[in-house]
């Protein structure tokens, strides 16, 4: 039986669960709510990090011009390559049994390890100047925390613990849900005004709600209900994007990319105990 097609996986697209693959975008597969089988926990959690990583490596090769970052640009791809290869694997194997888990996700932690000490090497080199590319330094830092989260997630799973715990996707959800915010903000066409200021707007939103939990402040029912708002704005944003009835310079497959993790995290929400 394909992965996909178990019980216990569901697939989503921008109006919700779907049941077959559209070509406009890419679907995000999730566990259904409840579900509590390492395997396919595993499974998800090992192919939508895969999928995130492949997609920071393009966005690395798309914004590295070859004439100054040539040989970053060119690990980049070597990248891109790694985790799109792992992810083909990851969709042929199929859903572990309980038993294969720990040598399953550590074959992806191993993959993800060093494309974290990439992330901060671009980091420190964009930083210092030594590397003139067009991905921000805050870019790099975003996309290695999300490595390292993913890392820990795997971890995690190696030992049989599936659950989601409140605070720590709550303080990961919303700081990276801040980032996004102002990176669509810089990205729009200084035109775009009113989306411009939605996007600050929702930036400093998630950054307070970051702020007020880590200092023990119960915000889950607004972090959910912000969640849903900025989702809605994703969504709607991607499709002008695509459609070009919004002015900017964001790739579409970036806007769908923040899209898909802003569903994760939702979908992280619901399952937090």
């Amino acid at each position: 039986m394909n992965a996909i097609d178990n019980p216990g996986i569901i697939q989503y697209d921008r109006n919700g669960p779907v049941s077959t693959n559209p070509t406009f975008e890419t679907t995000v597969i999730l566990p259904k709510q409840g579900e509590t089988d390492l395997g396919i926990m595993c499974w998800t959690d090992s192919r939508f990090a895969c999928q995130i990583m492949a997609e920071h490596a393009l966005f690395f090769v798309l914004l590295m011009p070859p004439e100054v970052a040539g040989p970053e640009r060119a690990e980049a791809n070597r990248f891109l390559q790694i985790f799109t290869d792992l992810l083909k694997q990851i969709d042929s194997y199929g859903i572990p049994t309980a038993e294969v888990v720990p040598t399953f996700a550590t074959k992806v932690v191993d993959a993800i390890k060093p494309f974290i000490a990439y992330k901060e090497r671009m980091h420190e080199a964009q930083t210092s100047g030594k590397l003139r590319s067009l991905v921000w330094p805050l870019f790099f830092d975003h996309t290695r925390r999300e490595a390292q989260r993913w890392c820990d997630r795997l971890v995690q799973l190696m030992t049989g613990d599936v659950a989601y715990y409140r605070k720590e996707v709550e303080l990961f959800g919303t700081e990276i849900m801040d980032d996004h915010s102002e990176f669509i903000a810089h990205l729009l066409d200084p035109d775009e005004r009113a989306l411009v200021d939605t996007s600050f707007k929702f930036g400093q939103t998630f950054s307070d709600l970051y702020t007020s939990t880590a200092s023990g402040i119960d915000q889950y029912d607004k972090i959910v209900a912000c969640t849903d708002d900025i989702l809605a704005f994703k969504t709607k944003s991607v499709r002008g994007i695509e459609a070009g009835t919004i002015k900017s310079i964001i790739d579409p497959r970036l806007a769908d990319h923040l899209r898909r993790e802003a569903l994760k995290f939702k979908d992280e929400l619901l399952r937090c105990i």
